[in-house]
């Protein structure tokens, strides 16, 4: 009788973390920020709160919805936050302050993942997506 419960435990156990671990691929954090000299914007996602800054002060504060974070997750997906690194800027107006200088760090899978610096007016195309969405987000 005990081996019969040990078992039936045992089985149970295993039936109930291994259906509870099943990976879901989504961010944690999304950071977006453009600074030049003198002024700097930055969108920051952090669990269901959604933060617009201009020059460090916080402009917005929104809820977004779980449709917004599936959408967020599924452009996220196509990007691969572990190539962020590898993504060169299509320009370098930055460099001379012909643009904002620009950078998207995530927080995926309890990793953090960070871009290069790039024109906030000229992401490098695999970003634009991602980041005209979130740009919607503040309009």
């Amino acid at each position: 009788m005990k081996k019969t419960t040990l078992i039936i435990f045992a089985n149970c156990f295993l039936f109930f973390s291994c259906s509870s671990s099943k990976h879901i691929d989504r961010f944690q954090k999304i950071q977006y920020k453009s600074i030049t000299r003198g002024y700097s914007t930055q969108i920051l996602l952090q669990g269901d709160t959604l933060k617009y800054f201009e020059n460090n002060n916080e402009t917005l504060s929104l809820i977004i919805s779980k449709e917004v974070k599936n959408s967020l997750n599924k452009l996220l997906k196509k990007v691969h936050p572990e190539t962020l690194h590898l993504l060169k800027a299509p320009s370098d107006k930055f460099q001379y302050d012909g643009a904002m200088f620009t950078t998207l760090e995530v927080i995926w899978d309890r990793k953090t993942y960070k871009s290069n610096g790039f024109d906030d007016d000229n992401p490098p195309k695999k970003l634009s997506p991602l980041i005209n969405f979130l740009l919607t987000l503040v309009k």
